[in-house]
């Protein structure tokens, strides 16, 4: 059965007297609950009140609007009634089609949860494959572990004999090594004793090309003349041969633009050739010996730089008459300078060996003094006065026994 609905949801605003408009909330609602009650105990009253001031014929006419209505509300209510049978019937289908949902659901459900099952336990299965696999593999490198060990040592037997045989290589490449040593020491010599100090010079490195000396070097004069000299950089434990002088000499030949050479030795002398000496080659191209071995490195820049300016003063003369004197002058320059360092060295070892002497005569006289002294006998220092001559670091005399000459062997052998 359907309920009516209340009147209150079927009030308006403009429905009810003009107190509620200008009442408030509460007062709205006191008045309203007021109302209630004084109708509810006067509303049958008034209705026998409002039936006994009617007429026979309104009577009639309000029984026959009452009869209406009820026809009209059992009319209505019968379609409701039919309703609410067409709405139950909707609901026992609904309620079937939802169980057949349901059960196609959970069927639904059932069947994903078994696949879900099928492909965990395939993935299981797979894992399991692949740890055996591995097991196996392990245990088929552990069976293996004696083959293995036995391959490592042939490989580390054939290591041994590579690294023996590149050993040997590398001794037989051990020159070429010493050459490139000594072109780097070369390259930084030119680097700060020429390029540093000759404005506009240039330098180009040739090691890796044949026939065209190891370096190339370019200076200006005060004239704004440029001149081209090839270096060439040696660095032997014996003196350089004359081949390699021969070779430098056809490398400036061959060279149009080349004016000059220098052949520098770094530990070693030159063949026939003496410091600072200038030959000239086929084509009259003057070329530089310059020996730097026992020298500082300060030392070796100011005999590259000097050699440097040598070159360029003789190349750059037209007159090659005055250009001849010029290395004849040179020349003689040179050869004098060897003989006044022969003569010096002669000095000195003159020096050396006056020193010496007198090193031993004070020597002596001191102990004569002491043995005077203390009155012993003079006799027995003769032994160590004729003993070697050669002083020790100490500042003292060797005076060991002298195998030859005036020195022992010991000291002998460092005279040759």
């Amino acid at each position: 059965m359907i309920r009516p609905q209340p009147m209150a949801n079927y009030l308006n605003l403009s429905d009810l007297h003009d107190a509620y408009k200008s009442a408030s909330k509460e007062d709205a609602i006191a008045m309203a609950n007021l109302g209630a009650i004084c109708w509810t105990s006067c509303k049958t009253s008034l209705h026998n009140q409002w039936a006994s001031s009617m007429s026979g014929e309104e009577s009639s006419k309000a029984e026959l609007w009452r009869l209406e209505g009820r026809k009209a509300m059992l009319e209505s209510m019968k379609d409701t009634m039919v309703n609410a049978e067409e709405n139950a019937i909707r609901l026992a289908t609904a309620e079937g089609t939802i169980a057949q949902l349901r059960a196609s659901v959970e069927a639904e459900v059932a069947k994903r949860i078994t696949r879900e099952l099928d492909l965990s336990r395939k993935d299981f299965e797979l894992e399991k494959v692949k740890e055996l696999t591995y097991l196996k593999e392990k245990i088929a490198s552990l069976e293996g572990k004696d083959s293995f060990i036995t391959m490592l040592t042939e490989a580390h037997v054939a290591m041994k004999e590579k690294l023996t045989s590149l050993e040997a290589i590398a001794s037989t490449k051990s020159s070429h090594v010493i050459g490139k040593t000594g072109e780097a020491t070369v390259l930084e010599l030119l680097e700060s004793g020429v390029i540093a100090r000759f404005e506009h010079s240039e330098l180009k490195v040739m090691t890796s090309v044949g026939h065209a000396a190891d370096f190339h070097v370019w200076v200006v004069n005060a004239e704004g003349k440029r001149v081209k000299i090839l270096v060439d950089s040696k660095k032997y434990k014996r003196a350089v041969s004359s081949e390699e002088i021969a070779k430098l000499a056809e490398d400036v030949d061959a060279d149009v633009e080349a004016s000059a050479g220098i052949l520098i030795s770094l530990d070693s002398g030159i063949c026939t050739k003496k410091q600072f000496q200038i030959s000239r080659t086929p084509k009259q191209k003057p070329i530089l010996y310059l020996i730097v071995q026992d020298t500082t490195v300060d030392q070796q820049r100011d005999m590259i730089s000097w050699s440097v300016r040598i070159l360029m003063s003789v190349v750059c003369e037209e007159n090659q008459e005055i250009r001849t004197a010029m290395l004849q002058n040179i020349d003689q320059f040179v050869t004098s300078i060897g003989s006044s360092v022969k003569e010096i060295d002669n000095v000195i070892r003159n020096h050396v060996k006056l020193l010496d002497t007198l090193r031993d005569t004070r020597k002596s006289l001191i102990a004569r003094i002491t043995a005077y002294k203390n009155g012993e006998n003079m006799e027995e220092e003769t032994v160590e006065e004729n003993g070697c001559v050669a002083i020790l670091k100490t500042g003292e005399r060797c005076c060991d026994q002298v195998s030859s000459g005036d020195r022992c062997g010991r000291h002998s052998k460092r005279t040759k």
